[in-house]
């Protein structure tokens, strides 16, 4: 199965008789209904020029960042569709099938690891035909990895004897499929250490609030990253990937055997500038009124010995702080 194949193009077709260079001479951004037509025509070098121009004049058209990302992928220009199918996945219509063609491109590319857990995310997003996966040529590479199987496993139903009373995940005050909701927002962050403004964090409600993204940045703009947490019923868990503008990749879950106050993760990262790899913990719990503290450690010998990679306080968007008035 090829790209072309496997693609679902995500606005409606229609006739348009509004030319792309007519447009661009008058200053109008193009329609999607013309990345439509040109979709069909399969003509991607005009596809991803439509697209530009539109994410250009708004950035937020999460159909253009799809498309714009699917036309450079088809053109073989890998390594910047990487970064468009990112950007798609931040966009809730379009993040399951950005996640699909974000591992497919980076199968391509040979990031074994990352491909596996863009996949796992298109996955749990609802990507879970297994014939699309095994077809797809593109993910040809993935096949004889360990993990191939367990990928396509995880896409069949999940049976259980349990009565679904036992099933049912608990949602009495900050346990199972709520606990992590009290991160939603939109928040300066600043650091725990000396009070100095460190970023903003902005996280929302996704898929009924049994997702969550996160978009970070720091002051600056030195670094961003996304990120998707999800609750999972079947473990009682939430887990999440997270995905910086470098490459780094970290995953983490839950995990509520540790009795501490708030929600507290195990994981690993991965960090693309020199392929080290670290085991994480995160616990993030509130601190004061409508204050959040967010702490991560990392540890590079299998968790012999742990460093605190960032310790945050999180203050509503535009709100006044000052560290001395915090009891952290």
């Amino acid at each position: 199965m090829n790209l072309l194949q496997r693609c679902f193009v995500l606005v409606p077709v229609c006739a348009c008789f509004t030319l792309s260079s007519m447009g661009a001479l008058i200053g109008v951004a193009p329609t999607l209904n013309e990345v439509n037509d040109a979709m069909q025509a399969q003509d991607f070098a005009e596809v991803e020029d439509l697209c530009r121009q539109i994410v250009k004049e708004d950035s937020s058209v999460a159909q253009a960042w799809f498309l714009l990302g699917y036309s450079l992928h088809a053109q073989g220009e890998l390594d910047e569709a990487i970064l468009v199918h990112l950007k798609a996945t931040t966009f809730t219509q379009t993040a399951p099938l950005a996640f699909y063609n974000l591992g497919c491109a980076q199968a391509l590319t040979g990031n074994t690891d990352q491909a596996f857990t863009a996949l796992d995310m298109a996955v749990e997003l609802g990507i879970g035909n297994p014939q699309q996966y095994s077809g797809d040529t593109d993910l040809k590479s993935l096949q004889d990895d360990a993990r191939w199987g367990e990928l396509i496993k995880s896409m069949q139903p999940r049976l259980s004897s349990r009565p679904a009373a036992e099933k049912a995940p608990k949602v009495d005050g900050d346990s199972s499929a709520v606990a992590l909701h009290f991160w939603v927002g939109d928040w300066d962050c600043y650091s725990a250490k000396d009070g100095k403004l460190v970023g903003r964090n902005i996280l929302g409600f996704r898929a009924g609030k049994r997702a969550i993204h996160e978009s970070w940045v720091s002051e600056g703009d030195s670094y961003a990253g996304e990120a998707w947490a999800h609750y999972d019923p079947r473990s009682g868990t939430w887990k999440q990937i997270w995905t910086g503008a470098n490459g780094d990749l970290a995953e983490f879950e839950s995990d509520p055997e540790v009795d501490v106050k708030g929600v507290y993760f195990v994981g690993s990262s991965y960090q693309a500038s020199n392929g080290k790899v670290e085991a994480r913990r995160m616990h993030l719990r509130r601190v004061g009124d409508g204050r959040l503290r967010h702490t991560g450690t990392a540890s590079s010998d299998d968790g012999v010995s742990w460093v605190v990679k960032y310790d945050l306080i999180y203050v509503p968007r535009g709100e006044a702080f000052e560290l001395e008035d915090m009891s952290i």
